[in-house]
């Protein structure tokens, strides 16, 4: 589990692939893929969603979110559309609907 630890460590470095962000009213460092942040989808009800994915350590967002919660990103709101726990890294799927 050390290594998997170490390469969270790795993963998680400011100087490599994080940053910080503002999740929840909290800051913390996390990543926000952004390739995927960019896909555009029509929802059910004809309104454009923008995806983005999240990615954060467990024990620093402390919870794992539920599908349909809300969720906060730099004061822009996001619903859950899937949570991924990977040894202890969310991967979370987030959509907001875009004017």
């Amino acid at each position: 589990m050390s290594l998997l630890n170490d390469d969270l460590d790795v993963f998680f470095d400011l100087d490599e692939f994080a940053e910080m962000h503002n999740i929840n009213g909290q800051n913390m460092v996390c990543i926000i893929d952004q390739h995927i942040s960019k896909q555009y989808r029509m929802n059910y009800d004809g309104l454009f969603m923008r995806q983005v994915v999240l990615f954060v350590r467990e024990s620093d967002l402390g919870y794992r979110p539920d599908y349909d919660q809300r969720m906060t990103i730099d004061d822009k709101w996001y619903t859950v559309m899937e949570c991924v726990n990977n040894n202890g890294l969310l991967e979370i799927t987030l959509g907001a609907n875009m004017a």
